[in-house]
């Protein structure tokens, strides 16, 4: 290849031989990397295990008696629609409006958080702070409230 520096065509080679070392050893690693991202099935904060769950299995909890969902996105998206009985917590504003919600969250009872879908984090952030307060029976939609909405589920709110 004329005109390509020798050093260019070293370093070339170097990156090539050594990405192939490091595919090579991740495909016969145990433990190896995984090739498409994929989100974890359970969030562990502390001894707290806190399960993942897609809308489905979320729906079966929503007339249960024992279950709130708690929506984690702003204040102008919940105003939007919401999980039906879903309270607004948040997670920028979680420590100043939790007093006004902690009335309404029994400590004993299942507490399902959502966001906006499987890139937000805003459920996950909010999640730890309610291990720190003591909150143990808590799972997360990882798919978060448009994929409940459409799945068709109950909602309340504009929902445009």
């Amino acid at each position: 290849m004329k005109g390509v520096p020798k050093t260019v065509l070293r370093a070339a080679v170097i990156a090539v031989v050594a990405s192939l070392i490091g595919i090579g050893l991740n495909v016969v690693s145990p433990r190896g990397l995984p090739w498409i991202h994929a989100r974890p099935w359970e969030l562990v904060v502390g001894e707290v295990r806190i399960p993942l769950v897609d809308v489905a299995k979320a729906h079966e909890f929503l007339d249960d008696g024992e279950t709130m969902f708690v929506d984690t996105r702003d204040d102008a998206e919940y105003s939007e629609g919401h999980v039906r009985g879903a309270l607004s917590l948040p997670e920028p504003e979680k420590e100043e409006r939790f007093p006004s919600v902690q009335p309404l969250l029994d400590e004993k009872g299942r507490i399902i958080l959502y966001c906006s879908g499987p890139e937000c984090e805003m459920a996950e952030k909010t999640a730890y702070l309610l291990v720190q307060l003591g909150y143990r029976s808590l799972m997360i939609m990882g798919d978060g409230f448009p994929a409940w909405q459409k799945a068709g589920y109950p909602v309340e709110g504009s929902t445009r």
